[in-house]
């Protein structure tokens, strides 16, 4: 995990703050709260047997995940109703950041099963074959993280409420 500062005494310093210090996000508009970055990794290595190419199958597709959340400079001298509201926000964020982790691991089991199944004449040509079937996954991993985000603000809004909040209160 790593962070960022934000600074302010009432919501707005504090959204204002967030919107000049907060990590972007490819594809979204402004700046975001919270942000994961995520890393694929794989330790696939090629073997050729009987005039094939294959993967190891004991290779793995593993993640690295960092999530990027606020730190408030003040909380500790701030209002205590902005410090409760500011914990439901940050308890959120967490929550949607773990759900993009999710996504991604699903992608990652999908890339470990197109590795462990891709096999070709040559090692040569199986690499080719794998940047083409990695394409689309990787498409779908992506549409699949914006579809979570664009669909989110419902979810947030109820969790909102459930703690006596409402979006602008």
């Amino acid at each position: 995990m790593s962070t960022y500062k934000v600074s302010g005494n009432s919501l707005s310093a504090l959204e204002r703050s967030l919107q000049v210090h907060g990590p972007s996000v490819p594809g979204s508009h402004g700046r975001a709260f919270a942000a994961v970055e995520t890393t694929f990794l794989h330790n696939f290595e090629t073997v050729e047997t009987s005039g094939r190419c294959r993967f190891t199958r004991r290779g793995r597709v593993g993640l690295r995940s960092e999530v990027i959340l606020p730190e408030w400079r003040q909380r500790a001298s701030a209002d205590p109703d902005l410090r409760a509201k500011w914990d439901v926000i940050s308890q959120y964020a967490v929550i949607h950041e773990s759900g993009h982790i999710k996504i991604s691991q699903k992608y990652a089991r999908v890339l470990e099963s197109a590795y462990k199944n891709a096999s070709a004449p040559t090692c040569e040509a199986l690499e080719a074959q794998m940047v083409d079937t990695i394409r689309p996954i990787a498409a779908a991993h992506v549409a699949e993280q914006e579809e979570f985000d664009r669909t989110d603000p419902p979810r947030f809004q109820r969790y909102l409420r459930r703690y006596g909040y409402t979006a602008g209160s």
